[in-house]
């Protein structure tokens, strides 16, 4: 896709020119379209409307993110009842009935729900159906809420529940073959179609509201895109399905998109032209599969704002987002999480931003901070991750943005390697972004099922961390059966750290560098399963993986610094995988070796969003910025953690790192500047507030579908 047409088309489409912009696609046959996308308008100046990744990544290996996240309601008007608060401990339940019984007086122009500063106990409360509410403290170092039980039940139990009053999940029988609420997907199955067919349907899916589109998981490997669980012999080490999806004759269907209906044509049981948007994210479903289609009502528009949340009594998830559209958690300090500080459960366009998420209950194998399962479409921007085992965690997800967060001292007590955020877990997660952020690293594994297609993009990842740890020093992990990854602009390592610069599988038995070390401190570990530790197979057999040699030729990567080479790597070889099933031929090695080594500021705006702060380098991290201000400490009580000023570095100077290809992001700002956090990141909870750190907090995330019908507020684009 090196055309000159593309080339030329894709500068302009940087230029941001409204109020149009030009999408160039390729056909199969290699014949490119031009079209014009009309009605932008300059509101929209800061995301994406045109792929620019098209000068280096075919269009089977990604989607246009700028769908993800939505423009946060700037809602001023306050519902006709406002809580009556107490103190104490034993004002908990009263505390709860009052808050509830004023979400419940709110309507579609009476919004704002406040909680006043003070220290107050609850039970917690949930929007249940109400829509189009916020729930808004005087700030998080202001207003401090003990959670004391939960207000939401079931698996997905929480303190604080933007969920929908119904409660359908993957299991209900109403979403399972007979029921009223599913039908079969017939026809338009091609990646980025917005309009689909779909039959054998009891009731028609509704307007204006979210549906779920997903495929039996695959039954053998396809030898390119391949989502597979339990039921295939090695296909995971955890044994067994993993719960993720619909499951229909014994079979999982794990592989799902959350979309959003505009337009229904049809009667009876079908068929029905329906209308999405976005349009399919997938490049492999096919009808062998039994795709099928099935919907819930959903929560619209409800948020939590400028508060903090205390966890420490409660079992399950501080916040949870369930069957949400379009809601929102901002400005929010959380604290001692149980299993995780945010549940993203069946939810799509949503946005957690300017947040603050400190350390949880236990730090073993499940402790998180913001967990994804059937998520699509959600922005999770601008948030500090401080000492939770793993920031991130996809159970599944699709077409989720991750952008621009800073996670630091991420601790566990009952394993003895280093973790990082995780990019899959369970089966099913494809088409995702992660840009922009500072954090130890991105891994995925093989525990209970596959994923593929990912793009990691701009990033500092950097695998190290002080504290004893005595493996997992990777910045980049991709296990076996994960495949079609995009590795482009990032920077990578630690000096003195990594050894290696890859390990990765070339059979089902071995590969190159094996073992661990070099496995457990190489920048890129590739095709290795999860059976025993860093640079293994495992026999094939239930919970034994094989090695996946698919994940290192699929792999591609483009204008990458690592620390062990000490360069930036232009390797039109690295660039350039030949084709896989459902995964085109990347360009070709000759079209990598004149193409212009300049890579977009970002993958999701289109230029510096408005919320970055001025004088600021944009983009913070890659191999274009050369004046970077993250260093390293030498020597003192910080050794080897980053900093941004010498004076951090108690006892030690500022050393350059990185060859100054990474500035700070506003996060890392907030927590080393005016949090005053150490830079190993350890020691208490720390004061903070979204609007001292961020002097524009944005409420910008990306077009995202349309906004439901009905819902009213006032949305602000700064």
């Amino acid at each position: 896709m090196n055309h000159p047409l593309v080339r030329f088309l894709a500068a302009l489409g940087r230029r941001a020119i409204a109020p149009f912009a030009l999408a160039v696609w390729r056909r199969p046959s290699g014949v490119f379209l031009l079209l014009a996308l009309v009605g932008m308008g300059a509101s929209a100046q800061t995301v994406i409307q045109t792929p620019n990744w098209s000068t280096f990544l075919d269009n089977s290996r990604a989607t246009n993110w700028s769908s993800a996240g939505f423009t946060i309601p700037s809602y001023s008007v306050n519902c006709s009842t406002q809580p009556s608060l107490a103190t104490g401990s034993g004002a908990a339940s009263a505390n709860s009935t009052s808050i509830q019984n004023a979400l419940n007086s709110c309507d579609a122009t009476h919004n704002v729900v406040n909680i006043p500063a003070g220290t107050y106990y609850t039970n917690g409360w949930k929007t249940d159906g109400n829509n189009k509410t916020v729930v808004r403290g005087a700030g998080a170092n202001s207003t401090y809420i003990y959670l004391r039980a939960e207000a939401c039940g079931g698996s997905q139990a929480a303190g604080v529940c933007l969920e929908a009053a119904d409660n359908t999940y993957d299991g209900t029988s109403g979403v399972l073959p007979g029921g009223n609420q599913q039908c079969s997907w017939t026809a338009g199955y091609s990646q980025g179609s917005t309009t689909i067919t779909l039959n054998n349907c009891p009731a028609p899916p509704p307007v204006n509201n979210i549906l779920v589109l997903d495929q039996a998981n695959d039954a053998s490997d396809t030898g390119g895109v391949y989502h597979c669980d339990g039921n295939q012999a090695g296909c995971n080490y955890e044994g067994g399905m993993n719960g993720n999806g619909r499951i229909i004759n014994g079979v999982e269907h794990s592989q799902a998109q959350i979309t959003y209906v505009t337009a229904v044509s049809g009667s009876g049981t079908g068929p029905y032209t329906v209308t999405i948007s976005p349009g399919v994210y997938f490049n492999n479903i096919r009808s062998g599969q039994s795709p099928g289609a099935w919907w819930f009502t959903n929560a619209v528009n409800d948020g939590l704002e400028n508060l903090t949340l205390d966890g420490t009594s409660i079992g399950d998830h501080n916040i949870n987002f369930y069957n949400c559209y379009q809601c929102w958690v901002k400005g929010v300090r959380s604290i001692n999480a149980p299993d995780d500080h945010i549940f993203l459960g069946q939810s799509a366009f949503s946005v957690v931003r300017d947040s603050y998420f400190y350390q949880g209950q236990n730090h073993g194998s499940e402790s998180y901070a913001i967990e994804f399962e059937i998520g699509s479409g959600n922005l999770i921007e601008n948030n500090i991750f401080q000492q939770n085992t793993n920031p991130i965690m996809f159970g599944a997800g699709t077409g989720n943005v991750l952008d621009y967060n800073f996670e630091i001292d991420n601790v566990t007590t009952s394993l003895y390697s280093l973790q990082t955020a995780y990019y899959s877990h369970n089966t099913g997660s494809s088409m995702n972004l992660w840009e922009g952020n500072n954090q130890i690293g991105i891994w995925t594994d093989d525990a209970w099922g596959s994923s593929s297609l990912s793009t990691i993009y701009r990033n500092l990842l950097h695998g190290w961390q002080g504290g004893g740890y005595s493996t997992g020093f990777i910045p980049l992990q991709i296990r076996t059966w994960i495949r079609g990854f995009n590795v482009v602009g990032n920077v990578l390592g630690h000096a003195g750290t990594q050894t290696t610069y890859q390990s990765y599988a070339t059979s089902s038995t071995g590969g190159v560098g094996g073992g661990d070390p070099p496995a457990g401190v190489s920048i890129y570990e590739l095709g290795w399963s999860d059976t025993d530790g860093y640079g293994t197979c495992g026999t094939g057999g239930a919970s034994s993986p094989h090695c996946d040699p698919l994940v290192f030729s699929t792999l591609m990567r483009w204008g990458n610094y690592d620390t062990v080479t000490a360069a930036t790597r232009w390797n039109s070889t690295e660039a350039s995988p030949a084709s896989a099933t459902y995964i085109a031929a990347n360009l070709t090695s000759a079209l990598f070796s004149t193409l212009t080594q300049t890579l977009p500021a970002s993958l999701y705006y289109s230029s510096k969003p408005s919320w970055w702060p001025s004088g600021k380098n944009w983009p913070p991290v890659g191999p274009d910025v050369s004046t970077g201000n993250v260093g390293t400490c030498s020597g003192g009580s910080y050794a080897g953690y980053q900093s941004t000023s010498a004076g951090k570095c108690t006892g030690g100077t500022l050393a350059t790192a990185w060859a100054s290809h990474v500035t700070s992001i506003p996060a890392e700002d907030c927590f080393l500047t005016t949090m005053g956090g150490p830079p190993d990141g350890t020691g208490s909870v720390l004061s903070f507030n979204a609007s001292s750190c961020y002097t524009s907090s944005g409420t910008t995330g990306g077009n995202g579908p349309p906004s439901p019908t009905g819902v009213t507020g006032t949305a602000v684009l700064q």
